[in-house]
């Protein structure tokens, strides 16, 4: 296993008692290292398995900590930027510079990248500091996992750190972080290498519950989920596919997989709390969808694509429950789907329904319906100009567009109801 170290390093150096206390740190595998920097004790128990160091930390911070104060010592680069960092203005870039290209030397050529920025950091600078760590995951060294160390540094760095790395987390979604913390037991004289790991698989579950519920999108929910409930996220992944790729048609069929997985699995007996959540939303949304017909069950479901503003889904949806009912009205259960029978038979059909919508005073209310239509065809061609108007779909209409077409489809419903085949 290779690793990025992601660290951050604060002025403890110099303060009156002595700055970071010297303490052992001792590692889960029972490793122990005497040093007052945690960074140091890690490249120590861990120097084959780190291959870059990414170090962060405010202007004012102690980097001349990272001097060796052994007989590879540059003292006279250590009092230059001692007297910096000492200084109002701290660290210049030249001397971070000069830093960063000089620590190679003393870790067997391993890179490091290090950031600094002000010291002052609240409101009015959030935006800059943050800036800054923004540029973290880019320095990430390719093929590695992240190891990240929340010891050191101001009390808010950990915390930047940790919500720069969620800003990119979709591109760090195939790596694997663990985070370490050296706690300092003052009973035991000792520092315990802590491995709080989980937290940030409990930020991944967070992210994934929320992308479920929020937009029905389910794949990384189904990773979480994998080996506490197999056939619920293989449950999950079919119904983002469905949802990805516009295949309504086969809702139907993973609607009975979901039901069941809910009735005949169920989680492994460690599975946490979250997992349930995962269950009963699974649950909430067969009782929602499922319907003894087809339209049914497709026009339950466009009214969830939208509820979830998944507008061009719950458009195509809806015209295709409107064409699966009349299907299911006018032929047999092998027609759904059939664009042949539905070009030959449906569709005549349909639009001799559509046109016998109307409101109590006469006048005809397929409008709605045909705009539907209309925007179906434009989403399938890109957008494509509409044939009346001559313009371009505009995405602030389609709400409006949704509202009518629904009221219509009702209507038109009700009235194939009432028609003899």
């Amino acid at each position: 296993m290779s690793y990025t170290l992601i660290s951050s390093i604060g002025t403890g150096m110099y303060k009156k008692e002595g700055g970071y206390r010297q303490t052992v740190y001792q590692f889960a595998d029972g490793q122990k290292v005497e040093t007052a920097l945690f960074l140091t004790a890690i490249l120590q128990a861990k120097k084959s398995e780190i291959k870059k160091v990414v170090l962060i930390g405010t202007r004012t911070s102690s980097w001349d900590a990272l001097i060796p104060d052994d007989g590879n010592a540059d003292l006279d680069l250590w009092e230059k930027i001692q007297g910096e960092c000492l200084s109002s203005d701290g660290i210049s870039d030249t001397l971070l510079k000069k830093l960063q290209a000089k620590l190679p030397e003393w870790h067997d050529g391993l890179p490091f990248a290090l950031k600094a920025h002000t010291s002052c950091v609240d409101k009015d600078t959030a935006g800059e500091v943050f800036a800054v760590y923004s540029t973290i995951a880019a320095e990430i060294a390719d093929h590695t996992d992240i190891l990240f160390d929340i010891t050191h540094g101001f009390r808010s760095m950990p915390v930047l750190i940790y919500q720069a790395l969620q800003l990119d987390a979709i591109k760090l979604q195939n790596r694997r972080i663990d985070l370490i913390y050296g706690e300092y037991i003052d009973q035991e004289k000792i520092s315990h290498v802590r491995d709080l790991s989980p937290y940030w698989d409990f930020y991944e579950i967070t992210a994934a519950k929320k992308l479920f519920t929020d937009k029905l999108d389910g794949k990384l929910l189904a990773k979480k989920i994998q080996t506490h409930w197999k056939s619920g996220a293989e449950c999950l992944r079919r119904l983002s596919e469905i949802i990805e790729c516009n295949f309504a048609f086969q809702l139907p069929e993973t609607l009975n997989q979901i039901k069941n997985a809910i009735e005949k699995t169920a989680p492994s007996s460690d599975a946490q709390p979250w997992v349930t959540d995962a269950k009963n939303e699974l649950a909430a949304i067969y009782k929602k969808l499922f319907h003894s017909t087809t339209s049914e069950t497709l026009r339950a479901y466009s009214r969830l694509l939208e509820s979830k503003g998944l507008l061009t889904q719950a458009v195509i949806t809806l015209q295709i429950a409107l064409e699966t009912a009349v299907t299911e009205k006018y032929g047999a259960p092998e027609n759904i789907g059939d664009y042949d029978w539905w070009q030959e038979t449906g569709k005549s059909k349909y639009i001799e329904i559509k046109k016998q919508i109307e409101s109590d005073d006469g006048k005809s209310q397929s409008e709605p319906l045909w705009q539907i239509e209309n925007l179906r065809n434009g989403i399938a061609h890109g957008g494509a100009r509409d044939r009346k108007s001559g313009s371009f779909a505009h995405i602030a209409n389609l709400p409006k567009i949704l509202k009518q077409g629904n009221a219509a489809a009702d209507q038109f419903l009700l009235r194939l109801k009432k028609v003899t085949p």
